[in-house]
């Protein structure tokens, strides 16, 4: 019995060894300041009155190349000074720092598509205010920007007061985080 015992010894310890070291991998990379990227469904805000809605504040304004980044769902996040042109919903005035949403766990991200503050034109823009450092952002990485009619038409109706803003403020993204491996569903409340 006793012989039976020293020799599984060896194992268990190996066997311990192992599982400590594969948990100590997810630890140190969090110790090393690596960010898990975390991969975000989109709500579809195409339609531009629910955007309106959703959106904190709905600017036209001309963006400027980005000259900064911001950390957002473990991605580098271009930052873009906006000359607020008009404001048709919230408090924004003059220039103000946007950060374009990044598309995430996509090939080629965070901008597959481009980078869509990065514009010529005038810009259409849904926000929303973020919370810390992270500037103003664009609603989704989708629907966030689009070019400004050049007629003065909006795609949108503006209600006559503020209360007529709440009815649809329920379509917020929700999170897949992977974390050592493992895909975690995340729910993010606003």
């Amino acid at each position: 019995m006793m012989t039976s015992m020293a020799n599984r010894a060896p194992q268990l310890i190996a066997s311990v060894a192992l599982v400590l070291t594969a948990m100590s991998g997810c630890v140190s990379e969090r110790d090393r300041g690596v960010e898990a990227e975390t991969c975000v469904s989109w709500a579809d805000l195409s339609d531009a009155q629910v955007a309106f809605y959703e959106a904190d504040a709905v600017i036209i304004g001309r963006s400027s190349a980005s000259t900064d980044v911001t950390s957002m769902f473990g991605l580098e996040a271009a930052v873009h000074d906006v000359e607020v042109l008009q404001v048709l919903k919230g408090d924004v005035v003059g220039t103000v720092a946007v950060a374009s949403i990044p598309e995430t766990c996509t090939t080629g991200a965070p901008y597959p598509n481009g980078d869509p503050l990065d514009a010529e034109e005038d810009l259409l823009l849904f926000l929303t205010k973020q919370d810390g450092e992270t500037p103003w952002s664009t609603v989704t990485p989708f629907d966030g920007a689009q070019p400004a009619p050049k007629d003065g038409s909006l795609p949108f109706k503006v209600p006559a007061t503020a209360s007529s803003l709440a009815p649809l403020k329920a379509h917020r993204p929700v999170s897949v985080v992977r974390l050592c491996g493992g895909w975690e569903p995340l729910t993010i409340r606003w």
